[in-house]
């Protein structure tokens, strides 16, 4: 079964959550929460991009990271 979780990189850097959410709709779900909620990992990545990726390794879902 596949898992997803939410990778933030930039030019510098990449971190993931380390979630192993069980759907793809909820783990977009809490990527875009993220980016409108602002949380920490957003702000330190703004300029980047917020991914969701499964278990595989693909990455299903991505979006630029607003500049504050």
């Amino acid at each position: 079964m596949k898992t997803y979780d939410i990778y933030f990189s930039d030019k510098n850097s990449s971190d993931n959550k380390g979630f192993a959410i069980k759907t793809e709709e909820k783990a977009i779900h809490m990527a875009e929460d993220m980016i409108a909620k602002g949380s920490s990992y957003v702000e330190e990545y703004a300029g980047g991009t917020i991914s969701v990726v499964d278990s595989e390794g693909v990455t299903v879902w991505s979006k630029p990271i607003p500049e504050k």
